[in-house]
This record gives structure tokens, C-alpha cells and sequence, in this order.
């Protein structure tokens, strides 16, 4: 049996606009005169629109903010230079505002005394009316100790004092008698815990380091208590060189392991 042209003309043209209909109502939704539902994908980092001195709200900003705090190492400090353009408002001003808007969302992660603000002027495509674009940049600065020097570094709830090479003698450190001081004056009168851990660099052995992570424990809590804080309100513990935050193959290394970590149970 042959089958006339117009027929197959006929079929062709049917099945062409159920595939076209298919299309609208199963891939993007455009039935009933409603707009196709995009998903636009996003890298997190923070925009500004023209003369604007806050950031877009961002789904994927917190992924994007926890990829640049891993690039940090314990104790390092991180620059936010707000960016701005010549015909913008208020000029380096703007480019202030935009990195203390920043420096407000690295928190509580990163204390104010880790970060530092700058303002520079750019020239790209962002214009007035225009999409929002990138105006910011972040940049590391490494933190460097002399063999002999300790350090305070501040994060979250937390705060981590670094030791000198073979060193339990913390309490003799003025910056960290006044450091501590304070911390007890603000939580004295609450009922906030106090987690005392030592770390040390992995020289020498484990019962040594052990001993010396423990002593390096017990003068910071010594601090707390003759300062007012209830011993009861102090857990002292020591884990040696068991959990290091960077390798051991370097002095840098060391320095940043050779450390107590006193965190703040609220």
C-alpha cells in the first residue's frame, strides 16, 4: 500500500510540533506562558554594583570565603583592598567602605587584629546601570617569628599563644599577663569553661613532649586562676606533638606547632 505525500506531510508536521511542545513543557518550563526557571552558577565572591558599599547577596559566598581562610596559615594577616573607579562616589572612600563591608563577613572566623584594609583605584568595565563586578582584592602576608619570639593569635573562640623553642615560660610574657588578664575580667562573672590544650614540634620524644605540652597548658591556666578564674573552670590537657597544624621540616613549621590553644566554652 503506498502512502500519499500529503499524509507523510501530515505526520511529519504533527510530530514536529509535539516535539517542540515536549520541549517547552518538559526542559524549561515554559507552559502556560510562565518564563523558563534558570539556575545561574555563582563563584561566591563578593560583587558590587555601581557606587554601592556593600556586597550582592550570595548563595556560595560561604564556600568561597572558607576556600580563602584555608589559603592563611596560623597567624597570618589578610589584606582586603577595596576596589573603586574614578567616576564612582566618594572615590577611595567607597574603596574603605567596600573592604570594611568585607572585613565584617570574615567573621567571627578572622578577628579585626588579622585584618587589614587598603583602598585602590581600578580601571575595568563596571559602569553605572551596569551588572555588579568583582571590586576587591585579598591578599596573605605571612607571619614570620624570630626563634626566640612568641606570638598571640586570636580566632573565633579560640586564641592560640606560640612558644619559643623549648619554652614553657609563657607567664613571663607581659603581652600575654595583660592578654589574659582582660579575657578574665570579660568572663569572670559568667559561667564560661576554659579548654587548655599544649602542642609541641615533634623534637624529641613523646613522653618529653607530652611533659613539655603540658607545662606549656598549665602556665597559661595558671594565668586564668590567680587572676580569678576557678580551677574547676579549667580543663588542662596535652596532646605533645601528636596533632601538628603544619609539617615539621622547617623552622616556620615548628614555630607554628610549638603552641597552646585556649578556647572559650560560652
Amino acid at each position: 500500500m503506498k502512502i500519499p505525500l500529503w499524509l507523510i506531510a501530515v505526520l511529519f508536521a504533527g510530530y514536529t510540533v509535539w516535539c517542540v511542545n515536549y520541549w517547552h513543557c518538559r526542559q524549561c518550563n515554559c507552559c502556560n506562558g510562565e518564563p523558563a526557571a534558570t539556575t545561574v552558577q555563582t563563584s561566591g565572591v563578593p560583587l558590587f554594583k555601581w557606587n554601592a558599599n556593600q556586597p550582592e547577596q550570595d548563595a556560595n559566598f560561604a564556600a568561597w570565603k572558607k576556600d580563602l581562610l584555608a589559603k592563611g596559615g596560623q597567624g597570618d594577616t589578610l589584606l582586603i583592598t577595596g576596589w573603586y573607579r574614578a567616576n564612582e562616589k566618594d572615590g577611595e572612600k567607597l574603596g574603605l567602605a567596600r573592604a570594611e563591608a568585607l572585613r565584617a563577613l570574615m567573621h567571627p572566623e578572622m578577628p579585626d587584629s588579622r585584618l587589614h584594609l587598603a583602598a585602590k583605584s581600578v580601571t575595568d568595565a563596571l559602569a553605572e546601570g551596569g551588572p555588579a563586578l568583582e571590586s576587591a582584592g585579598f591578599s596573605w602576608s605571612k607571619m614570620v617569628l624570630k626563634k626566640e619570639e612568641g606570638a598571640i593569635i586570636e580566632s573565633d573562640n579560640a586564641v592560640t599563644f606560640l612558644f619559643p623553642f623549648n619554652s614553657t615560660e609563657k607567664d613571663k610574657d607581659p603581652a600575654v599577663d595583660d592578654y589574659l588578664k582582660k579575657l578574665v575580667d570579660k568572663h569572670k562573672a559568667t559561667n564560661a569553661t576554659f579548654n587548655v590544650v599544649g602542642h609541641t614540634d615533634n623534637v624529641g620524644s613523646d613522653a618529653q613532649n607530652n611533659a613539655l605540652g603540658l607545662g606549656r597548658a598549665k602556665a597559661i591556666a595558671k594565668i586564668l586562676t590567680d587572676n580569678g578564674i576557678p580551677a574547676s573552670r579549667i580543663k588542662v590537657e596535652s596532646k605533645g606533638k601528636a596533632e601538628p597544624v603544619t609539617d615539621n621540616n622547617t623552622d616556620e613549621g615548628r614555630r607554628q606547632n610549638r603552641r597552646v590553644v585556649l578556647t572559650t566554652n560560652r
